[in-house]
């Protein structure tokens, strides 16, 4: 089964509208280090990115625990499976790879602990590469992963500054705090994280829920990816219109468009959940006719609509054609669209 990634936050999105206090560095200065070829963000991610590949590296090689900069709990470590609990999930695919002689029937992964105000929670770690490759080596020549000492992120500023010695050490010190403290928030929002790998870096890893079901891998995408939207909304602060969104795929526009003409106007739709976010409705269908309320309100990021009317709401465009301002079309015209757009797809 082919699992897609981009439902999770990126290095570069974790570092949308970074304040000044983090880092003073302008566009000028990064199209000047690192030419046209990276966004702004991703180049303020890249020491984040290189750090988090020294940590993994670290954590697997000495048997240490990551202590996340943080002021809740939070750290990278192993968790340790053994007994019928090892030999259950071995049966269900997990640990496949491993040998459970060499291992003494005991599986290891790395995973991202994190404390809530009711009790710790953790988020597995999939890595890729060579890291996962030297991971599965270590366990199946016999190494035993119990973790011996923490580190902190003290350990890794001065070989991320010589890396990137662009910046001073100070910047460097609060762009990586500053990364992690936006991954254990958005992990605790609810968020998946893909760490992967640019031009001159090389690391892979997803801190997430992975499933092998179709069903139930396509039901955390779209959960997910929700909560990603709204993390980056909330990080860049921009200001709400008031104006919420729905979408209706060709089958639900098709059921409005054979009622009669006086039906039309005053449809009521069931089972619609309209949104602040309008890039919410991009992947939710294939296909998706945009309309937007003609009043604005205020409930949440989303809200359920039980009393909705066709004649509420104002077409702009297309989903796949991302035309978004309000349209003048009238339903005749949107009637005459909808039947372009028909004989198009036939």
């Amino acid at each position: 089964m082919r699992i897609l990634f981009n439902h999770g936050l990126t290095p570069g999105e974790l570092y949308s509208n970074t304040p000044e206090r983090v880092c003073t560095r302008k566009w000028t200065w990064i199209t000047k280090t690192y030419g046209k070829t990276m966004t702004y963000e991703d180049a303020l991610a890249d020491p984040f990115r290189y750090c988090f590949g020294l940590i993994l590296n670290r954590v697997i090689d000495d048997r240490v625990r990551f202590r996340v900069p943080v002021k809740t709990e939070g750290y990278i470590d192993f968790e340790i499976v053994d007994g019928d609990k090892f030999e259950f999930q071995r049966q269900n695919g997990r640990f496949s790879e491993i040998d459970f002689i060499e291992s003494d029937f005991t599986g290891y992964a790395l995973n991202y602990f994190y404390k809530t105000k009711a009790y710790q929670k953790r988020m597995p770690i999939y890595i890729g590469g060579e890291l996962k490759k030297k991971f599965l080596e270590n366990i199946n020549s016999g190494v035993k992963y119990y973790t011996i000492k923490d580190v902190t992120i003290n350990d890794f500023i001065d070989p991320v500054h010589e890396k990137f010695n662009t910046f001073t050490r100070a910047e460097i010190k609060r762009l990586l705090i500053h990364g992690f403290m936006r991954m254990h928030s958005a992990i605790k929002f609810g968020c998946v994280v893909s760490i992967i790998s640019s031009r001159h870096i090389n690391c892979l890893a997803y801190i997430g829920q992975l499933s092998l079901v179709p069903e139930k891998q396509i039901k955390e995408y779209s959960m997910r990816k929700d909560k990603k939207l709204r993390k980056i909304e909330g990080w860049k602060k921009t200001p709400f219109d008031g104006y919420y969104y729905i979408g209706l795929n060709p089958k639900g526009l098709e059921n409005w468009y054979n009622l009669n003409k006086a039906n039309r106007v005053i449809t009521i739709f069931k089972n619609i959940i309209p949104r602040k976010i309008k890039e919410e409705l991009y992947y939710k269908d294939k296909e998706m006719w945009i309309f937007r309320f003609k009043r604005k309100t205020f409930k949440g990021w989303s809200y359920w609509a039980e009393d909705l009317k066709m004649r509420d709401l104002e077409y702009l465009g297309k989903s796949y054609d991302r035309k978004f301002t309000p349209s003048t079309m009238t339903w005749q015209e949107l009637k005459k669209e909808y039947e372009k757009e028909q004989r198009r797809n036939n």
